[in-house]
């Protein structure tokens, strides 16, 4: 079946853990329909992530793929710029940059994640190094020489002030709020009202949510899974502050403590304890319900109903435990034909 309005889409989201592994993936992704591939930057814990995807425009030939996500504290503007374009004439069309202010990319190295005012400040100086060749960044003039390119910049998004950026500066944004049906709503009436202080239609901006998902004939199973990624989406609901992020009063104390405890040099590994960690707190149902797509094709069939009728109509996948091969083609022939029209 199909939400008869606008189409329904899927990404897929990698760990570089190894550069070759990582070549077969995408080239996976590819084969079995998705739409877009994203490759994580933690220079820590993963693979690089401008190499890793060099290697992807020159092993495939739809797909459209980028990071998820770099940050203004790592990588310096007129880096990112010239990455992103090498990368750019290896595969035209089909490259974006994903940006964020900074997780387990800053906590490892002791640095701070950025304000919202300096993220706002990194993709002005990256867009305009693209387009014009120079930008003032910092207090200093910035210059990339060599030549012009139109990328598209998505920010990443898990509270209503970073959704409302979105919508004043992004071409699209990934949005970390979770897939129950008021949550979806308010997450696009965060992105309208950016929209709506910079004089734009909220069909400017591309909106992917960031589903945490698993396939299986065992829902046990599956929650095992992918409950190291849970414990990351959580630690993001006290991330800066946890107004606004739809947290039930009886759980606020717990999800401040998994935000405090949240271990960032396991970030989103599987055999990571934070998946201890939300078990111990007595999270993991609930980060299950609000995050994940996961279960038996029936079952993640009717939860994406739920938040397609809600609105949100593109998934970008977060899949980072072992078997992602089995995951792309169990996804591919026994979820996507429930959306596809005709």
């Amino acid at each position: 079946m199909s939400n008869g309005t606008s189409p329904v889409r899927f990404g897929i989201n990698f760990l570089p853990n190894r550069a070759v592994e990582l070549v077969e993936w995408v080239k996976a992704a590819e084969e079995t329909g998705f739409d877009i591939a994203g490759i994580a930057d933690s220079q820590s814990l993963y693979r690089d992530v401008y190499a890793c995807e060099a290697l992807a425009a020159v092993n495939t030939r739809r797909i459209r793929f980028g990071s998820r996500v770099i940050n203004p504290q790592t990588r310096h503007p007129a880096v990112a710029a010239c990455a992103a374009a090498t990368v750019a004439e290896l595969a035209p069309g089909r490259t974006m940059i994903g940006v964020g202010t900074g997780d387990s990319a800053v906590d490892n190295i002791g640095v701070r994640p950025s304000t919202r005012a300096e993220l706002a400040a990194y993709v002005r100086a990256i867009r305009e190094l693209l387009s014009s060749g120079t930008t003032q960044y910092r207090g200093a003039e910035c210059r990339f020489t060599w030549g012009r390119f139109d990328i598209p910049i998505y920010l990443a998004a898990s509270g209503p002030k970073m959704l409302q950026l979105a919508g004043e500066i992004a071409d699209g944004v990934i949005i970390n709020t979770g897939l129950l049906p008021e949550i979806v709503r308010d997450s696009i009436a965060q992105v309208k009202i950016g929209c709506e202080r910079a004089g734009r239609q909220l069909s400017d901006v591309d909106m992917w949510w960031l589903p945490i998902t698993n396939i299986s004939d065992s829902a046990e199973r599956s929650l095992y899974e992918i409950a190291p990624t849970l414990s990351s989406a959580g630690s993001h609901l006290s991330r800066f502050t946890t107004e606004g992020k739809h947290i039930p009063e009886e759980l606020l104390d717990k999800v401040k403590e998994l935000g405090r405890r949240y271990r960032s040099d396991q970030h989103d590994k599987p055999d990571s304890t934070n998946r201890a960690l939300i078990a111990e707190l007595g999270l993991t149902d609930y980060l299950a319900d609000r995050f994940s797509i996961a279960g038996t094709p029936r079952d993640c069939v009717a939860k994406l109903e739920r938040a397609i009728e809600a609105g949100a109509h593109q998934f970008w996948m977060s899949i980072h435990f072992d078997d992602k091969i089995r995951f792309m083609r169990d996804w591919s022939s026994g979820v996507m034909p429930a959306f596809r029209h005709g």
